[in-house]
Formats: C-alpha cells, structure tokens, sequence
C-alpha cells in the first residue's frame, strides 16, 4: 500500500511549472472584520500576563484566535487560564514586507488546550494588520497525543516562503503523521501538498513512512518523495471453513517527484506528479 497525495485543486499534467506571483493584501482587499489595530510585542506581554479564561480570550478575540472556543462553556465562566503567544517574521504573503505571525498555545478551564494562530500583514497606519487565519491549527486542542510544528521554507518563491507543517496524532492502536505545506494564495492561506502516513497495531498490522525533500535550486522547488510501506498478518479462509493467520510481512518502496503545477495562468498553485 503506497501512499496517497492529497491537494487542494487538481492540477494538468502537461502544465509547466510557473513562477509564484505575490499574494499581497492591500488596504482595500484587506476585509473590514480582518483588519486589527495592535503591538504584537506588547500584546505577547499581555497574554502571559493573562491569569483568567475570560481575560485571555479578550485578549485574543479581536485578532480572531478563538473561533473554536465557541463551542466550550467554561470559557464564559471567570476560570484560571495560562498561555503564551510566540511571535515569529516571515514573508509569507508578500516579498515587499515582513508579516508577524503569532501562535497562541496554552491551557484555559483546567485541561483544555489552546493551539491557534494568525499571519498579520502591515498594512497602512501605525500597528496595523490584516490579520490571515492559519487554519492548519486546530484551536482547541482535544487528544493529549496530537502535536504540530511548522516551520518557514522558501519553496515556490525565493522571497516569499512557506509554512511546512507537521503534525502527529495516536490513539490505542494507530498513529496518525501528516506532512503538508501552505502557500498564500489570494489573501489567505491554502494547502498546496499533503501527504500522509502512519501505523497500526493488532493481528493485522502495517506501517508507512516518507521522505520529503525539496530539491534544485530554481523556483518553484521540485519536491522528492521518498516513500516505503510494510502490512503484516492476515487470515486464510480454508476449504473447511477455519480461519488460518498467516504473519508474514509485505513490503513495498517508491519514489516519485512533485512539481509545483498551475491549471491556468493565474490559477492557485499546487504540487502534482511531474
């Protein structure tokens, strides 16, 4: 069993690489509801100063870090909360400036764990932003296995990067890694590779596992693939009607390389077979 790529869009197969253009959120482009006054220095400082549920999520709510919180009750009571805001730069949604990237993580209501975060891209007047949602995280955070880390990358652009995101999940008898890269495209955030692997346990058991590596030095970077694949046991039906487990292992291994594809000029961009 070889692994699956997932995309956003569907790419043609005969269409050339192209050259990413800037994905840049002006004044006017920028939505009423997405445009944020605010120090992100300062406001780092407020949140870890932040001692209640209420007070973080006040903090938090006008930059659109709490859109998952809805659903919890307690966060409307006056509970204890702990959390830190990291603030990264990067040039994600355009070459001409540096964004401001803000991932708020912690605890809020005792055991409930935040993971949220939003690109802030300057706009015009003094600490303003228009604030992107980064939608790979989760915002609340409900298995205690479930990790994710990104990371910037220039992939499709020398300038402009991109977020590599890793995340990791288990339960009793799988667990769960997936690999996915997000590109800004028209003003927000869009998933342009994804691949996934992982393993189970029990009589019948598998696992898969992959390499991605960017490789070349002109852009759009081509990305390797390196993956592998092993299942164990399976079970025999006999003429007699008895069920007979066999635990030998297939194994299997591949490589193939994407490129970075656009349908049509002007089209979001994706990663496809080359």
């Amino acid at each position: 069993m070889l692994l699956a790529v997932l995309a956003t869009t569907p790419a043609v197969a005969e269409a050339p690489p192209a050259p990413t253009t800037p994905s840049k959120v002006s004044q006017e482009a920028c939505p009423p509801a997405l445009r944020v006054v605010v120090d992100p220095q300062e406001l780092k400082k407020q949140v870890r100063a932040a001692k209640t549920t209420v007070g973080l999520r006040k903090l938090l709510h006008p930059l659109g870090l709490d859109p998952a919180w809805e659903r919890q009750e307690c966060l409307k009571e006056e509970g204890p909360a702990s959390a830190q805001l990291d603030v990264f730069r990067a040039r994600i949604l355009s070459a001409d400036a540096q964004d401001f990237i803000l991932q708020a993580r912690g605890q809020a209501c005792d055991a409930l764990k935040l993971l949220s975060g939003v690109v802030l891209h300057p706009l015009s007047g003094k600490n303003t932003f228009c604030a992107i949602p980064m939608e790979f995280l989760p915002g609340v955070v409900e298995s205690e296995a479930y990790r994710v880390v990104f990371s910037f990358e220039n992939l499709t652009d020398p300038v402009r990067q991109v977020f590599r995101v890793e995340q990791t999940d288990a339960d009793s008898r799988n667990e769960y890694q997936t690999l996915s890269y997000w590109e800004a495209q028209e003003g927000s955030l869009r998933s342009i590779f994804t691949i996934e692997s992982g393993s189970h346990m029990g009589f019948v058991h598998g696992s898969t596992e992959v390499k991605v590596t960017p490789v070349g030095d002109a852009f759009p970077r081509v990305l390797e693939v390196k993956e592998s694949s092993q299942d164990c046991g399976k079970f025999i039906d006999m003429p007699s009607g008895e069920s007979v487990y066999e635990s030998s292992c297939r194994d299997a291994e591949n490589e193939v390389r994407m490129c970075y594809r656009r349908k049509s000029p002007g089209a979001p961009g994706v990663y496809d077979k080359c």
